[in-house]
């Protein structure tokens, strides 16, 4: 496999080590299954010269190009490109790869990681999609994989993420985006302000635009949220959900925003991500409860 462009193929002490550790690990463990953090390994052929029969997912922020070695069962899974935590890419590292068909609730997968633009591996972590997620002990995979548009929640999930990281003069933005059925979410919808949306072309409201981030990032300071449907198209903004507050327990520090993204999710099958305008936390939500918790991402680097 050839390294990526640009990187030199000395690889740090730090990263050789773990990457010796993961395999002997995973062969003593019978794990099949390696998640590793792609942008933080100077020569990627390290890996694939260790290996022996192990499948690799390998993670990647942005648009880099990464050739397979001739190995079918691997995988590239594109990750967000905010500079996010250790656990965080984890964690999005693990649900993706649940809803994508490429890692089942019981595997034992071993991860490895490193802090954002470090250029090294510095952590090993072994997990399993069921321990890391309590929500999902009480379903089986396919009925998983129905609820959720992988690539939707992805690129929503990355949008949140960028709001939290950026916002307005480095300061999060806090607002909600509710992804579901137009019809099932219709009764609890109601527009605070004319919706600044409504005429435009549907590919021009798709959230996979890239340039339709900054419309998003203008209208986020409207109160309400974002109404998002099945294929990614944003329906509205400045909607206020009009649902019955549920009681649940959520962690201190969040407030009426994620009560509503939680209420929502409680009545109808959607997901909604919220993010907390003081901490800059980001919060998905499914039936009625949290069910993945990020951590405000670190802000681009200005050098």
């Amino acid at each position: 496999m050839a390294r990526k462009k640009g990187r030199s193929a000395s690889e740090s002490a730090e990263s050789r080590a773990l990457v010796r550790a993961a395999f002997e690990l995973a062969r003593s463990l019978n794990v099949s299954k390696l998640l590793v953090q792609t942008d933080e390994l100077r020569d990627i052929a390290l890996v694939d010269l260790l290996r022996e029969s192990e499948q690799l997912i390998w993670l990647i922020r942005g648009s880099i190009e990464l050739p397979l070695a001739g190995r079918s069962s691997d995988v590239i899974l594109h990750m967000p490109e905010t500079r996010l935590t250790q656990m965080s890419q984890l964690k999005i590292a693990l649900l993706l790869s649940v809803m994508n068909k490429q890692v089942d609730l019981d595997d034992s997968v071993i991860c490895l990681s490193g802090v954002a633009g470090s250029e090294r591996l510095d952590a090993l972590l072994i997990a399993n999609a069921r321990r890391s997620f309590p929500w999902l002990r009480e379903r089986n995979v396919e009925d998983i994989r129905s609820l959720f548009a992988p690539r939707e929640v992805a690129q929503l999930i990355d949008i949140a993420l960028r709001l939290a990281a950026e916002g307005r003069e480095g300061k999060p933005v806090g607002t909600i985006f509710v992804l579901g059925g137009e019809e099932q979410l219709e009764p609890y919808l109601r527009q605070l302000v004319l919706n600044p949306l409504e005429g435009h072309p549907r590919r021009a409201r798709s959230i996979h635009r890239p340039d339709f981030f900054e419309t998003i990032r203008e209208f986020a300071g409207l109160d309400g949220c974002f109404v998002v449907n099945a294929r990614g198209v944003v329906q509205s903004a400045g909607t206020y959900l009009d649902v019955p507050t549920k009681r649940a327990k959520l962690r201190s520090g969040l407030g009426a925003r994620h009560a509503a993204a939680l209420s929502v999710t409680a009545v109808t099958g959607a997901i909604a991500i919220a993010i907390s305008a003081s901490s800059g936390t980001v919060t998905v939500f499914h039936e009625g409860r949290p069910i993945l918790e990020l951590e405000r991402p670190a802000l681009p680097s200005t050098a």
